[in-house]
């Protein structure tokens, strides 16, 4: 992603984790998990090309050093909120970073109750 000051870098969505998909940099053993294309797919969509807005929590790069940060849509929707609901990706907590955590988890719960009530 590249920024304002012209400075390209990963980032990190923080409290969201969705399915592992297989790239050029992955070791040879990788395994793709379900969902992980729709997901990538989902993602791309939402995000190429488009300016959003990065807020970043207590820390500020993850140990691969890709920035964290909650990503924010011009029209303000948070891309955690959208692939939780999509049923793409789940809650995953690292702290100190938690300061969404409670109300993505509540997405992620309703996105749960849906789906096993059938």
């Amino acid at each position: 992603m590249k920024l304002e000051n012209g400075k390209t870098e990963r980032i990190r969505p923080i409290l969201v984790n969705a399915p592992e998909i297989c790239h050029k940099s992955s070791p040879s053993d990788c395994e793709a998990e379900p969902y992980g294309d729709e997901a990538a797919d989902f993602t791309k969509d939402l995000l190429e090309g488009e300016t959003v807005y990065l807020e970043q929590d207590v820390s500020e790069r993850d140990p691969y050093d890709r920035l964290l940060a909650y990503v924010y849509l011009e029209n303000g929707q948070m891309y955690q909120e959208l692939i939780l609901s999509e049923g793409l990706a789940e809650v995953s907590v690292y702290e100190p970073d938690i300061k969404y955590q409670s109300h993505l988890e509540k997405i992620e719960q309703k996105i749960n109750k849906s789906t096993t009530h059938h």
